[in-house]
C-alpha cells in the first residue's frame, strides 16, 4: 500500500537548508533558496556558490512541459537530482524504490520550488496549468559522470 499525501505550497516555505518536506519520505527534500520578489516578479538563487566553485554539479538542463504533460518517470542509481519548478501549478510525485513509499506534492507556482531527490527515488512532474511549464534540473554525482544513469519507471500519467 502506498502512502499518498498532498501538500500545498503557497509561498517559499520557511524551512532550514535540507529540512524534510515530507515527513514520511526522507529521501526527498525541499531546499531553501534565496528568493527576492518585487512588482516585476521574482529572482531565485537555486545553486550554492560552493557547489559551483567545487565543480560538483553537472548535466544542467531546462525541460519544458506542455499543459497536461508529464516529464520524469525515471530514477537514478548513482545521482542526486535537483529540480527547480519555475512556475505552476505542477504535481510532483516521488516514489522510494527501496520501500515503496510514495509522496505526491502540489506546487502552486507562485514562488519557485527546489527539490533534492536522492538516488533510487523515482520522480515525475505533471504540468497542471494551461500554459507551458519550465523546470531547471541539475545533478550531483561522485565519480564517473559519463553514463546516463537514467532508468525509466512510470509513476505518473
Amino acid at each position: 500500500m502506498y502512502l499518498k499525501r498532498i501538500i500545498k505550497l503557497r509561498e517559499a516555505p520557511p524551512c532550514r537548508q535540507g529540512a524534510s518536506l515530507m515527513r514520511s519520505m526522507e529521501k526527498v527534500k525541499l531546499i531553501e533558496m534565496t528568493v527576492k520578489k518585487d512588482e516585476r516578479g521574482w529572482v531565485a538563487w537555486p545553486i550554492a556558490n560552493a557547489d559551483l566553485e567545487n565543480c560538483q554539479l553537472s548535466n544542467f538542463h531546462v525541460p519544458s512541459l506542455k499543459p497536461g504533460v508529464v516529464r520524469g518517470n525515471h530514477y537514478h542509481l548513482h545521482t542526486v537530482e535537483y529540480t527547480l519548478i519555475l512556475s505552476g501549478p505542477c504535481r510532483a510525485v516521488f516514489e522510494d524504490n527501496a520501500t515503496g513509499e510514495r509522496e505526491e506534492v502540489w506546487v502552486d507556482g507562485k514562488s519557485p520550488v527546489l527539490f533534492k531527490t536522492e538516488a533510487n527515488v523515482t520522480h515525475a512532474f505533471k504540468n497542471e496549468s494551461d500554459n507551458d511549464l519550465h523546470l531547471l534540473c541539475y545533478e550531483k554525482r561522485e565519480g564517473d559522470r559519463t553514463d546516463q544513469d537514467i532508468y525509466r519507471k512510470v509513476i505518473l500519467m
